[in-house]
């Protein structure tokens, strides 16, 4: 099971963003229960304080309950193991506190994640999927 960026999800939550409609096919798929994947704890920490540094967290219930309204979804946790991996992730591979944190996490599952950022191509052992490609 890949786990599911965020950068997936607000480009299906964000019908201005480029790959709105890459990201709407892939919730499709999970909405018909033919895709799963993981979304990180983590993750929903981020748009928290996305949502609430952009002052649009009137919009968050709705969005959250959107995303947890799928049914091919499940949701990681954060363990010690993982953000001990992230640290050294950032580190090792100059990432941002967010993707070192998702980085790990796919590892520590089954070490694919879903993701338009190239970033995660320098990790070793780590396999990204283009969304383009679900």
């Amino acid at each position: 099971m890949p786990l599911l960026e965020n950068d997936v999800i607000f480009a299906f939550l964000n019908e201005h963003d480029p790959n709105h409609t890459i990201a709407e096919k892939i919730f499709l798929k999970l909405r018909g229960g033919e895709v799963t994947v993981g979304i990180s704890s983590v993750g929903l920490v981020e748009m928290e304080l996305i949502y609430r540094s952009e002052r649009v967290e009137d919009k968050l219930l709705g969005d959250l309950a959107a995303i947890a309204a799928l049914p091919s979804v499940e949701y990681v946790a954060l363990t010690p193991d993982v953000a001990v991996a992230s640290v050294y992730l950032r580190q090792a591979f100059d990432l941002t506190f967010f993707d070192s944190h998702y980085a790990a996490t796919a590892l520590s599952l089954d070490r694919k994640i879903l993701s338009f950022d190239q970033s995660y191509d320098k990790v070793h052992g780590l396999t990204r999927i283009d969304p383009e490609t679900v």
